[in-house]
């Protein structure tokens, strides 16, 4: 039997043209698995009027559309808890608003997140780098690296912006309290110390993803982030 699932998007100031892209995907999607999957839009204090973009989407989607908005930027963690909290689904998918994994990853995930209970993880390969800056290259493997060798979890690539989870793992999404970047460390830290199923799959980019830059303000604030997840979730064993 398969299990309902919602899809969160988190958004702020997207692309021009991110509605375009938005629907194709999401359209390809739904056509992959087969089914129609609500989508929940997530408008995370966006500074650029996006309406006409969500008009679009309310038009073409009616109602598996559902759009969250607020005024303040809270960031990727915020948006996902805000996400989470509006639709009630047995399971939960997310990834960026350019969908920037293929189709067959983002099936193998909804596929494997209808089989098990827990988390589901994305995972990506070392051909991921070549499309990295030198120092976005740096900073991703030293975080995989230090992944492996203190978080303790059954992947290095915490980070990676496709996972779907059940019920029990959005409670686990909605106690944590980062509202960045690491959220998907959390998650995963928070739910690994409760004995939570992780499950790692191997997902794969689409071709011409285009990557943010790194602050490196908003990149020292999660060292320290960082540092501090460890220390609650696995020195002092936070569930």
């Amino acid at each position: 039997m398969i299990k309902s699932l919602s899809l969160i998007i988190p958004a702020y100031n997207p692309t021009d043209g991110w509605e375009d892209v938005f629907l194709r995907r999401y359209k390809e999607f739904c056509t992959a698995i087969p089914e129609q999957i609500p989508v929940v839009l997530v408008n995370d204090g966006s500074s650029k009027d996006i309406s006409e973009g969500v008009r679009l989407l309310q038009r073409e989607l009616k109602d598996n559309f559902h759009y969250v908005t607020y005024p303040d930027n809270r960031g990727k963690g915020g948006a996902l808890k805000a996400g989470a909290v509006s639709v009630d689904s047995e399971l939960f998918m997310f990834t960026d608003i350019d969908f920037p994994y293929s189709t067959e990853s983002m099936v193998d995930v909804y596929q494997a997140i209808q089989a098990e209970q827990g988390i589901v993880t994305g995972y990506r390969q070392e051909t991921y780098y070549t499309d990295l800056s030198n120092f976005r290259t740096l900073v991703s493997k030293a975080l995989r690296w230090f992944n492996g060798a203190i978080s303790g979890l059954p992947t290095n690539d915490t980070q990676c912006g496709l996972k779907a989870f059940d019920r029990t793992s959005k409670a686990i999404l909605l106690s944590c309290k980062t509202d960045r970047f690491l959220i998907d460390l959390e998650l995963l830290l928070a739910a690994n110390n409760k004995k939570i199923n992780i499950k790692p799959v191997l997902v794969h980019l689409r071709d011409n993803i285009v990557f943010t830059k790194f602050d490196a303000t908003v990149l020292l604030k999660e060292v320290f982030s960082f540092l501090g997840l460890i220390i609650k979730y696995r020195i002092f064993r936070a569930k």
